[in-house]
């Protein structure tokens, strides 16, 4: 097999992997809701967070990080062994993976934001280490301003800087031109699926999520408790108090028999 067709059969894979959300098999799996009709109407972890709580949306979050590190991994393992560039082709898969999964052929091309996409391919990739400690602290920043897009953007970007300093300094492998291409690409393409959170942002309207609350609701209530969302509380209508006349007129005729 040439690199030429290796490197397509990636594409063609990879895409299609990337195709598969999470969000929308947990949604409808777990409450039985289509995510895109819920909430913002996007189909990743933040709207999973905001519609459905923090335990839906940590599963979201870990599928798809799985989903995307583990396949651009077996891609770059088998690619070692067997034509070389491997890192090169870690990437590209990498690449292929955002695409599937920011424009789905299956969903008319409208599909997530890419962000929990782009964590699993750094989660993965040689400074994997980095990208954890990265990745809590903006967690740790998230808790604190409730600003879910700002600290996507502090990941995306610190962790491209980060893979571009190790790439040009540290690293030895052949095309890291191309690499260095790839990840801020993918850094720009993340940035434009959140053009309306910019906007938002700019104009301080941006929408806030309460994620100590949504911590709260998941791990501090009463042991067997159920925590359910207020549509599916089911509410009946007050029965109508219903005065008997008949009752209340031999009432009558007995305190008139008294007297």
């Amino acid at each position: 097999m040439s690199i030429a067709v290796a490197f397509v059969l990636i594409a063609i894979i990879s895409y299609l992997i990337g195709t598969v959300n999470f969000s929308k098999i947990i949604a409808w799996n777990a409450r039985r809701k289509d995510i895109t009709k819920v909430g913002s109407g996007n189909p990743g972890t933040m709207n999973m967070l905001r519609s459905f709580g923090f335990k839906l949306a940590l599963f979201t979050l870990i599928a798809e990080v799985i989903k995307a590190g583990l396949t651009a991994l077996i891609v770059k393992i088998v690619m070692d062994h067997t034509l070389g560039y491997g890192e090169v082709a870690y990437w590209f898969s990498g690449l292929f993976l955002m695409l599937g999964n920011d424009f789905p052929v299956w969903s008319k091309f409208k599909g997530g934001k890419g962000v929990a996409c782009f964590v699993g391919i750094f989660l993965f990739s040689q400074i994997g280490w980095v990208g954890l400690i990265w990745l809590i602290l903006c967690a740790t920043i998230f808790y604190f301003i409730g600003y879910g897009s700002v600290a996507s953007f502090m990941f995306i970007t610190g962790m491209a800087i980060a893979y571009t300093i190790y790439t040009w300094v540290f690293a030895t492998f052949p095309l890291a031109w191309a690499v260095t291409a790839i990840i801020w690409f993918l850094v720009a393409l993340t940035f434009a699926k959140h053009h309306a959170n910019i906007y938002r942002l700019f104009h301080k309207c941006e929408n806030k999520i309460d994620f100590k609350q949504k911590l709260k609701e998941c791990f501090c209530h009463k042991k067997g408790e159920e925590i359910i969302s207020e549509d599916q509380v089911e509410t009946k209508p007050e029965q109508e108090i219903v005065i008997e006349e008949e009752n209340s007129s031999s009432q009558e005729d007995k305190e008139d028999k008294k007297e």
